[in-house]
Parts: structure tokens; sequence; C-alpha cells
């Protein structure tokens, strides 16, 4: 069995397995929960005989949440594209709480689903129908639509999830709680961890409350975030009084999706006692602990669940979860519509997206610049009203690689108070993935810029969650043949990072293509640990500068070609501002890539601007010159535009070339060289 098939198999078992454990105690508060089964349950139990909805069920039972998620497999195979009708879906439905009325069940349509289904035989149109559904009816079915979308399009996981879920539950929130709960099951089935499962998860629920009808209520990715760092905040026993008092248990789909990722989060080790726990915090739990199930099981597989609670589901339910993980397998691979655009809102120069994700071992931090008439004396204060935050450090190449179509993973480490909040957001605003939680007990470090009056910066660095990377953290991280690895001087700079990236760059598949940025602290840098980097870089991309204080050369070319000796099996471009930049690359002459003539106005991140267009390019099968230009062109554009993070989006890096009298993927290399 493929680790995707027992991945994709572990979302349907986890589905089950949290739904049956919560059967007995779903509806109850927790105090009851409490006095029959313990502080939490242990294993599967029957239906009391005074419970509301579950009396008389044998232990094992699953309920309408594992029902309903099976009912939308069912559509998912049978049309075989990754699409759903919702017509169709309602009319399964209705015949699903048929079947259950003829079997004497009391665990029927929940409120959303009852309403829309109403209003839809009364004659409200389809795309009405559910524009009041806030309920988490469709996050409790929409597993299915994770196994068969690829977490690489979550545009096209959106749609699905609307597809899904829009009879019912058409608002912002009521999508965004399934689109969150689709994103981390996708994630996982592609081979995530739990935390990068949970961006993933975070980042498809932002995309989806954009849809439906807007209903006032929290914003859910939020609410996940907050529940997260809630839980992380207690020790493991206090994680289920917080959910029950806080967090909260009821339908509401901004109280269950938030608290099965804070319990998803709070065991990410132990997708059965996950499970447990969820199934143990009163309310509506068998849905927390379905969705949390779901999650766990496609990030570890079916084989974290015990054999025997896997035997139990199947046999009293009469399921064959194997067959339709298969299917689902299935649509996920042949399934039609897949979109070339792989962030919103952009494409590529060349129209062929990325092969690979960018996985970035680097440090982002947030730049807090006060620009000031002069600095203070000693004790002395100055005011200003010319403040800004904003996110900086590695995260300016992160955005110039996912503006030109690449996924983007952040696997630093971050924090877990207002500075790493606002990390977060940028990266999640810019598209990109982040693999690790929130450190507790750690803020995200800040660089505080004072300018004065003549434009003269001075700096003062507090390092934060940033620089306390353990090797544990990188090798949760599946990296692929295809994905590109960027380690900068910066990754470089604090003792566990390096100790961390050591271990791991020595562990990686030989196809895995690394580029080291090297940056101004090279100098500063252990030498043992540059050279570990130089060793395994297929790319070393730095200025003028940089490439001198490696190298003790000044001339680009001849700098280049110490590094060439220094790098056995990888190719240089060293940057020239405004000269463009020039290639070495072994057993071949320097190619001077001219520069773009532009009028500059702010010349900060054009590197990085440079550095992120240049790995999307090469992923995307670029030669290496025109991948030179397309960085070239980049980094024009953004010296062109005011603010730290300015590099073009693949539509405006063609209308840039195009206006330079320039097209992507040409050779000629003699446009103007000054970029004044």
């Amino acid at each position: 069995m493929s680790d995707r098939h027992q991945r994709a198999l572990g979302a349907l078992y986890g589905l089950a397995i949290g739904d049956a454990l919560g059967m007995p105690t779903q509806s109850l508060p927790r105090s009851v929960i409490v006095d029959r089964y313990g502080e939490q349950v242990t294993g599967f139990e029957p239906g009391p005989a005074d419970h509301p909805l579950a009396a008389g069920l044998p232990a094992g039972s699953i309920t309408d949440d594992t029902e309903q998620a099976l009912l939308v497999a069912g559509l998912l195979v049978d049309g075989g594209d990754r699409s759903i009708d919702p017509l169709e879906l309602a009319n399964r439905l209705l015949a699903w709480e048929e079947s259950m009325h003829k079997r004497g069940s009391l665990d029927l349509l929940g409120p959303s689903t009852r309403r829309a289904l109403a209003d839809l035989l009364a004659g409200v149109d389809v795309n009405e129908s559910g524009r009041t559904g806030t309920t988490n009816g469709a996050a409790m079915r929409i597993t299915p639509v994770g196994i068969v979308s690829p977490s690489a399009d979550l545009d096209r996981l959106v749609t699905t999830v609307v597809q899904a879920s829009s009879v019912t539950h058409n608002t912002s929130i009521g999508l965004a709680g399934a689109a969150a709960v689709a994103g981390a099951v996708s994630a996982g089935v592609d081979g995530a961890g739990i935390a990068q499962a949970i961006e993933v998860g975070i980042a498809a629920a932002e995309r989806a409350s954009r849809h439906g009808h807007w209903v006032a209520g929290a914003d859910v990715a939020e609410r996940i975030r907050w529940a997260i760092e809630v839980a992380r905040s207690v020790p493991p026993d206090g994680v289920i009084d917080v959910v029950y008092r806080l967090i909260g248990t009821s339908l509401a789909t901004q109280e269950s999706v938030p608290a099965a990722f804070a319990v998803l989060a709070s065991y990410e080790t132990d997708p059965w006692l996950a499970c447990r726990v969820a199934a143990s915090v009163g309310g509506d739990c068998d849905t927390i602990a379905a969705m949390t199930g779901a999650m766990a099981g496609a990030c570890s597989g079916a084989a974290a669940f015990p054999a025997w609670a896997r035997t139990t589901v199947t046999e009293v339910n009469g399921l064959d979860l194997d067959s339709i993980a298969v299917s689902l397998l299935r649509v996920r691979d042949t399934g039609a519509g897949t979109n070339t655009d792989r962030i919103a809102g952009v494409q590529q120069p060349s129209g062929v997206a990325p092969a690979g994700r960018l996985l970035h071992t680097g440090n982002v931090v947030i730049d807090v610049v006060l620009e000031v008439d002069a600095l203070p004396e000693p004790g002395d204060d100055v005011v200003t009203d010319a403040a800004l935050s904003t996110a900086g450090g590695g995260f300016n190449v992160m955005v110039a690689a996912a503006r030109q179509g690449m996924l983007v993973t952040y696997l630093g480490a971050h924090g877990s108070g207002p500075f790493g909040q606002l990390a977060r957001r940028a990266l999640s605003s810019a598209g990109v993935t982040v693999s690790q939680l929130p450190r507790r007990d750690l803020d995200t470090g800040i660089v505080l810029s004072l300018i004065d009056g003549s434009g003269e910066r001075t700096f003062v660095t507090s390092r934060g969650a940033e620089a306390t990377m353990q090797a544990a953290d990188l090798q949760a991280v599946p990296v692929g043949a295809d994905d590109v690895i960027y380690i900068s001087g910066y990754s470089l700079l604090h003792e566990p990072n390096r100790a961390a990236l050591s271990d791991w760059l020595v562990r990686l598949d030989d196809r895995v293509l690394v580029v080291f940025d090297p940056g101004p602290l090279v100098g500063d840098l252990p030498a043992a640990e540059v050279t570990q980097v130089l060793r395994r870089a297929d790319w070393v991309t730095c200025n003028q500068r940089e490439s001198g204080r490696l190298t003790g050369q000044q001339q680009p070319s001849v700098a280049g070609q110490h590094l060439l000796r220094r790098c056995p099996r990888g190719s240089v471009l060293i940057r020239l501002g405004a000269d463009g930049c020039v290639l070495i690359q072994r057993g071949a002459e320097p190619i001077d890539v001219a520069a773009f003539t532009v009028a500059a106005v702010d010349t900060n991140g054009a590197g990085d601007a440079h550095t992120g267009t240049f790995i999307a390019a090469l992923s995307r099968g670029e030669p290496a010159a025109n991948a030179a230009r397309l960085a070239n062109a980049a980094a024009a554009f953004a010296v062109t535009v005011r603010g730290p993070a300015t590099a073009p989006t693949g539509a405006q890096l063609r209308q840039f070339l195009a206006d330079a009298g320039d097209q992507p993927g040409t050779s000629t290399l003699n446009a103007p060289v000054s970029m004044s």
C-alpha cells in the first residue's frame, strides 16, 4: 500500500473512528461525560438508553457525519472529475434522510441542511437555498473533497468545496469551515505533517470566505489560529476544558471547526488520543472528533489508529473504506479542470506552472521602521509619526516566487505573540504555506530600523522564535524531487538553525535543487557551515560585494570561478545592480545578462525580487540565461515601486517585458544596462 493510499485511507478511518467515539457523548454537557466515562473516553461505547439521538446504538456505530461524507464520496466517484452537482447532492441528502427515518434513527439532518432542503422543495433557487447555513454540516461531510483535491491547487479545491456545500451552507462562514477541513485533509494526503496541513487548511478557509453569502460572524481562519494558540497555552490535560469553556463545541462552524483544529494541534503525534479527546469535549463532539480524526488520519495514515478500532468500525457499520479510498484517489489523479495559475490571480510568463515548491529555510522577522529627524542623544527621546511594521527577512524572496506562480512553504520557526501573528498574516496573504506551528512562549523577532533626516539607517535586531529551528522541524516536511530548497546566510546565522540544517542537508535526495544566497553577513558566518552548504548547492546567487567577501576577488567573473571550485555540483549567479548579472557555469564562458533601463525610486528588496523570480523560472524549466533575464526584469520592475515586497506578478512581468520590446523565453542579452 502506497503512502498516499495509507493517508487517504487514514482520513476515512479517522473520520469514522472519531465519529463513532463521539456517538454516545454527542449533545451531552461535559459534566455528564465525565460522570459516565471519566475525563476522556477510552474506547467505543454503546449509545446510552437515555440519549436523545443515539439510544440503543451498538458501540462503534457511526453517525450522520460519516454517512453523509460517504454520500459525498459516492458523488465524486460517480462524476469522476472532482465536481459535484448541487442538485444531485440535495436529492441524495433527501433520500438519505428518508432511509434514516425507515431505520428508526433519530440522527437526521442538521438545522441548516434541513432548512435548505425544505426551501428547495418549496421552489427556492439552488443558489439561494443555503444562504443562511452557518453550522458545521458542510465541514463534517467534506473529507472526500480533500482526498480528491491536490493541495497544490487551492482555488480548484475551494471550487469543489463550494459545489459540495453551497446547496445547504452557501455562506462565507459555512464554506470557510468546510474548506479548512478539506484543505488540511488534502495537504495530509499529499504528504504534509500536522503543522503544514493546518496552515493549508487556514489558507483554504481564507479563500473560501470570499465565496457565498456574507453573514455576520467571526472569521473562521482567524478563529482557528486563535484556538490553536489558546490550546497550546495550557498543559495537555487542560485542553479539553479550554475547548469546552472558551473555544466552544456547539454546532456553529466558528466554534466546532476551530475546536477540531485546536485538538489536532495539541495531540499531533497521537491521532487515536486526539480522537478520544475530541469525543470528550461535549456539545457536538461527534462532529468535532470526526473532523479531528479525518485531518489527523490524512497526516499520519491509517496505521496510526489501533487495528482493533479500524476493525470495529468496519464490521459494526459494514464499511469498505479501502475501496472508497482507492476510488477517490483515482478521481484525484484523473480529475479534470487543473489550474496552472497556482496562486489566485497569478499567471506565469511562459504559461507553465513551476514544477515543485520553494522550501524556504530562512528567517521571517518583522521590520519596524521609524523615520526621525535625528537620532536621540543617550537618555533622550524623540517623537515620530512615520512608523511602519512589515514582514521582512526572508519574506520578500518568498513573495517574489509566489507571484510567479510557485508554491512556497516557509520552513522556519515563528512565534505565538503579536509579531508572529503579523508574520503569519503576511505569509498567508502572499499565498505562502507555513510548515511549523507557532513556538509557545516566544514571539517572532524584530529588526528596528531608525532612519534619520539624512537617510542614514541604524539597526537594532531582537532575536525571537526564528532562531530556534530544530532538526525535527525540517524532518517532518516531505521533500519532493521537484522541490527547490532555499538557504540564505541568515539561515545559518543562529546556532540551533545551523545544526538543524547541517543534519538535514546531508539527507536530501540528490535530485532536489538547492539554492544558496549567502547574504551580506556571509563574512561573519562559520566557515565550516558555509563550506558544507556550498558543497551541496546547485546554485549560488549573490551580489558583487558578497561574492567578494566569499572569495576575496572583486572581479565578478573571477569570483565566480573561485566559487565554482568550492561548489562541485553548482553554478553561480552574481547580481551586478544596474549592470544586470553574470552567470558562471562549469565548462562554459561567463554570460553577461544585461539589465533594463528604468527610473528607480526604491531599491529596497530588488535582490530578493531577482532571486525569487530566478528560482521560479528555473523550477518552470527555463534555461539559466532566460531565467536570469526574467529575474533582471523582475528586479527592474521592483525598483520602480516603493515598498519592501514589490516583485511583479506573472502578468505584470509579461507586460513589463512587452513594453521593453522583449518576450520571456528569448535569449537576447543586449538590453540597456542602466537601472538608474
